[in-house]
């Protein structure tokens, strides 16, 4: 009988701080492990050495983007959700699903749609 179980853990990868931190503070008080970077290449580094339930990507970070990151992302992850996350309109989840990604979300971010996402 397993009495703990393991905390979810997400990876939150955005270029703006306050979204990161915004995502990260919403999510402990859920019980999740949350890990934060603000460029594509601290998350590739952090996707290499570490394993994720969840991953909330940036479609537009410096360096490397999210919509790069879904295939590493499911490679070494495969069970994990992988959500791209844009203020851009012209990005749609047809695309994010093609690419290997779960969904999508626009900003500004709600919270009930994150809810909705990341329930078992």
């Amino acid at each position: 009988m397993q009495l703990f179980a393991r905390a979810k853990s997400v990876l939150v990868a955005d270029d703006e701080k306050d979204i990161c931190l915004y995502l990260k503070r919403y999510l402990e008080r859920k019980r999740m492990k949350v890990t934060t970077c603000l460029d594509g290449q601290e998350a590739k580094d952090l996707i290499e050495k570490h394993n994720f339930d969840y991953f909330l990507l940036d479609c537009s970070m410096p360096n490397i983007t999210g919509l790069e990151l879904i295939s590493l992302a499911r490679q070494r992850n495969p069970q994990s959700k992988i959500i791209l996350i844009s203020g851009f309109p012209s990005v749609n989840e047809a695309v994010i699903r093609q690419l290997g990604g779960d969904t999508f979300i626009h900003k500004p971010i709600q919270m009930a749609e994150i809810d909705s996402i990341l329930k078992d």
